[in-house]
């Protein structure tokens, strides 16, 4: 048997799949978490609905989900780590520290810009089409 062949036969790694399966659920979780624990996290929640159900409501192309996907992706990747930042900073330096706190600025600083850059994206693209909806719904 050829060392191709063998590779083809070989059994499926059960034990690997299920490690990934645990590792994804892992991640819900902390997903999960940061969404009870975190206002901002409760906001962008609700802004993603909102996003998502004006997106159908105004019928955007497969390319502009793919523009709104991202831009809604990037604020949660951004505040993800944000909060993953605040904790481990209040973790190592738990009382009151300039250095801490520019860590933890500069963290925020970085949901802001994602946040900034999503809102710009979406007006980019539902302005056009909230346009011509009202101007042709009648």
């Amino acid at each position: 048997m050829s060392f191709h062949s063998h590779v083809l036969l070989k059994q499926p790694n059960f034990n690997m799949l299920k490690q990934m399966f645990k590792s994804i659920g892992i991640a819900f979780d902390g997903i999960i978490d940061l969404i009870k624990s975190e206002n901002n996290a409760k906001f962008h929640l609700v802004s993603t609905i909102v996003v998502i159900i004006v997106g159908l409501k105004l019928q955007f192309l497969a390319i502009e989900w793919l523009w709104i996907s991202l831009a809604i992706a990037g604020v949660w990747v951004a505040e993800l780590i944000n909060t993953a930042i605040e904790k481990l900073t209040d973790l190592i330096s738990p009382e009151q520290n300039p250095i801490a706190k520019k860590i933890k600025d500069y963290a925020a600083g970085a949901v802001l810009v994602m946040a900034i850059w999503a809102i710009f994206v979406f007006c980019l693209i539902s302005l056009p089409h909230l346009w011509m909806w009202l101007a042709f719904s009648r």
